[in-house]
C-alpha cells in the first residue's frame, strides 16, 4: 500500500535539508569555513526524516496515538544520535524549529491525539 505524504511535509523537509546544505557550504569568501558536519551527515538526516514521513503516513496507522508516538520517539532518538555524532552542530535553531514542525504536523495529520503541543520535547536533545 502506498503512503501519500502530504506535499507540505515534503516541502518542509526539503527546506530543512536545503538550509543545512546552504549553511555547510558557507560564505564563498571564507574557504576555511567548517560547519561541523558533512554532506553525508545531511543525507543521513534526510533519510531519517524521509523514513519517519513514510511511516507516519501509513494509512493503517491513522489514529493510533500509541504507535504514532513510538514513531516520534524513534525519529527524535535517531536525530539525537546523528546530531551528537556531528558534535551538536547539525541541528541548529532554524533546523530544530523546522524539524519539530515537521514531526508535530505530520503526527497530527496521522490522527495523533495529544494534550502536549511539542511532542518531541520529552526525548529531544537538540
Amino acid at each position: 500500500m502506498k503512503n501519500d505524504i502530504p506535499e507540505e511535509m515534503l516541502k518542509l523537509k526539503n527546506e530543512i535539508i536545503c538550509g543545512m546544505i546552504d549553511y555547510m557550504e558557507g560564505d564563498d569568501a571564507d574557504d576555511d569555513f567548517d560547519a561541523g558536519y558533512t554532506r553525508e551527515d545531511v543525507d543521513k538526516c534526510d533519510a531519517i526524516l524521509a523514513d519517519y514521513l513514510i511511516s507516519v503516513s501509513d494509512p493503517a496507522l491513522y489514529g493510533d496515538s500509541e504507535k504514532i508516538m513510538a514513531l516520534v520517539k524513534d525519529v527524535v532518538a535517531s536525530l539525537n544520535v546523528l546530531n551528537k555524532e556531528c558534535e551538536h552542530g547539525l541541528i541548529e535553531t532554524d533546523q530544530r524549529e523546522g524539524i519539530c514542525e515537521l514531526i508535530i504536523n505530520s503526527a497530527t495529520l496521522a490522527g495523533l491525539i495529544s494534550s502536549t503541543y511539542d511532542i518531541t520535547e520529552e526525548w529531544r536533545e537538540w
